[in-house]
């Protein structure tokens, strides 16, 4: 933070300095939206993705926030972040992954739009959820839940792809083939298990205590859901039914994401990181029907929502960090 004797940024502009989903994405990766059938996907997330930038511009707009306050706009902007990062990281794994991509497809294709239904909303902004196929799609994710417990449990990564799927920019396959009707993810998801290896090694040694300690809270509740998972025909009445825990594991990987594409290097603020950790971290435990978790207090949420609020750009990676440094500004 700068003390009361530096300067101050430049007069913020009238409105937030925004882009298109879509747009961002094409611009990173030119073959994620090329041929096959992998565009239609990636599209439906942009426009997902688009849609939440749109209530999010409104909600700036407002100015009060209606009656939710900065805490709660900055934590919408966070998942709307996170929904950027399993976009981002499931449109090139989809290709550098194809053993995984059935399983990635349908994570993403549910998690986006849940997050930016949960994200507006909190904006006094809703956009209309696509309830009826995030539940079909959570539904098909269970029926897979016995290959990811035993991915998890051996941390079976692809390791070669996995980096592939990181290096925002560089060249991809034109095409994905297309899942046949009885493709299974062999081998599981290679971002959710490296999990554990990212967070036991010294990748995230930059991050910070705090990311550090949502890191591994976060894979302590990973452990959780991957055991809930595999009791799941044995689970007594009042626990987390099995589409609730496929949306539990959506948002693990949303934050896998996140870690991922921040210990890869990518342009992604600290302070976002921060924030969308700690938004998921919630989420995850709220899915798992547990008491919230116990946060740091400082209060990352109201300078993201400070930074935004300057005119600071949110869904792009390539402009992220200008969200951190015109908030530790402030």
């Amino acid at each position: 933070m700068t003390s009361a004797s530096e300067p101050h940024p430049a007069d913020p502009p009238s409105a937030p300095r925004t882009t298109s989903s879509l747009h961002g994405l094409s611009g990173l990766d030119p073959a994620a939206i090329g041929g096959g059938p992998l565009p239609l996907h990636v599209t439906g997330w942009a426009q997902s993705l688009d849609a939440g930038d749109r209530a999010l511009r409104a909600a700036l707009h407002d100015g009060a926030v209606g009656a939710t306050g900065a805490h709660a706009l900055g934590r919408a902007a966070a998942l709307l972040g996170a929904a950027e990062a399993a976009t981002v990281l499931a449109a090139r794994s989809a290709h550098v992954l194809p053993a995984e991509a059935d399983l990635t497809l349908t994570v993403v294709s549910a998690l986006v739009p849940a997050l930016v239904a949960e994200a507006t909303s909190a904006l006094d902004h809703p956009a209309a959820p696509q309830v009826s196929r995030v539940e079909r799609l959570r539904g098909a994710l269970t029926a897979q839940f016995p290959w990811l417990v035993h991915g998890f449990a051996s941390e079976a990564v692809d390791g070669a792809g996995l980096a592939e799927a990181v290096r925002l920019g560089a060249p991809l396959p034109a095409t994905v083939d297309a899942p046949g009707p009885d493709a299974r993810p062999r081998g599981g998801c290679s971002p959710v298990q490296a999990l554990p290896r990212l967070v036991g090694g010294d990748a995230l040694d930059a991050a910070g205590a705090e990311v550090q300690g949502l890191a591994r809270s976060l894979l302590a509740a990973g452990d959780e859901l991957h055991r809930r998972m595999a009791e799941l025909p044995t689970e007594p009445a009042g626990s987390p039914t099995g589409r609730e825990l496929a949306a539990a594991y959506e948002t693990l990987y949303a934050a896998t994401a996140c870690l991922t594409l921040w210990a890869a290097g990518v342009a992604v603020g600290p302070l976002w990181l921060r924030t969308a950790l700690r938004a998921l971290l919630v989420r995850l435990h709220r899915l798992l029907l547990e008491p919230p978790p116990v946060l740091d207090p400082y209060p990352a949420e109201e300078l993201l929502a400070i930074a935004l609020g300057a005119g600071a750009r949110l869904l792009t990676f390539r402009t992220v960090d200008e969200i951190s440094a015109q908030a530790e500004a402030a």
